[in-house]
């Protein structure tokens, strides 16, 4: 059966996303302690967690080109960099996550994500992670596609703990919804500012993107493992078999439920905001 125009035009769109996306859960909150953390106590969280660089690190992502629209990566040249750099501002990202966090993350959950990332090993992991999140996506993927081949060969225990730290942090399943409703409110805005030649009622958009789910499930997959594999390259089986351990005890998934959903709200509300400055910009032409 052949595709419809639309859905041609999206598929582009679908492969061009940020793996970042391949990370954010929606968010969930069910019979929390009323109490939320203070700033101060959110501010320190963010540093010791290391989530205050996957908050800063969007920017990079936004910053590689506009594939969420389907357009040419290099329409907009430097403009786009520009735009994107503005818009997602860490300082502002940084302030709006201690603002939600701060709502939501009760002294409880706090003091139990604080108490594994501050241990020596919770702090070897954010100090890796870190180092992930900075790193040029093509190093990333090119290593991390060696060490995936390596351990397949070997039939590494390593797949299977990438594989359980993933279901533990949030499910692939909810990880698509959450990555087509960033896209969703991408695209609507880009079509409301003039700057999609998309024309698509929002049901029919999400019908078309949902349309991608399977694609979408298998490349996830693929990139978590690859982007896992370069991440914990340095830890230990028995690092990895304990830190496997911490994420899955329900509070840490607690904590992680609420942070992947911070982030994906501060990635779609950034998107969008972006979406709707595209039209100021003007496709760049060779001399």
């Amino acid at each position: 059966m052949r595709s419809s125009p639309f859905a041609d035009k999206l598929r582009p769109a679908i492969r061009a996303v940020s793996w970042a996306f391949v990370l954010v859960i929606s968010l969930f909150i069910q019979n929390l302690p009323a109490r939320a953390a203070s700033k101060s106590e959110i501010v320190e969280f963010l540093k010791v967690t290391g989530f205050d660089v996957a908050i800063t690190s969007l920017q990079q992502g936004a910053m590689a080109g506009p594939g969420l629209t389907g357009e040419d990566p290099d329409r907009f040249g430097r403009q786009w960099t520009r735009l994107a750099e503005q818009v997602f501002d860490p300082d502002e990202m940084l302030e709006d996550a201690v603002d939600m966090l701060g709502a939501v993350l009760p002294d409880p959950l706090l003091a139990h994500g604080v108490g594994f990332y501050a241990s020596p090993l919770g702090q070897r992991i954010v100090a890796v992670e870190n180092e992930s999140h900075v790193t040029d996506d093509e190093v990333k993927f090119r290593e991390g596609e060696a060490l995936v081949t390596a351990m397949l060969d070997e039939n590494s225990i390593r797949l299977q703990l990438f594989r359980a730290m993933g279901e533990a942090i949030g499910s692939t399943e909810t990880a698509i919804r959450s990555f087509v409703e960033i896209q969703l409110r991408y695209l609507l805005a880009a079509m409301a500012a003039g700057a999609s030649d998309l024309d698509v009622s929002e049901e029919d958009l999400r019908l078309m993107l949902m349309s991608g789910a399977d694609e979408m499930r298998r490349a996830m997959d693929a990139n978590s493992l690859i982007l896992n594999a370069y991440a914990y390259r340095d830890l230990t089986d028995d690092e990895l078999i304990d830190y496997l351990s911490a994420l899955q005890d329900p509070k840490m998934g607690q904590v992680y439920e609420i942070l992947n959903g911070v982030q994906y709200e501060i990635m779609g509300d950034r998107y969008e905001q972006l979406a709707t400055r595209l039209s100021d910009l003007a496709p760049e032409q060779e001399l």
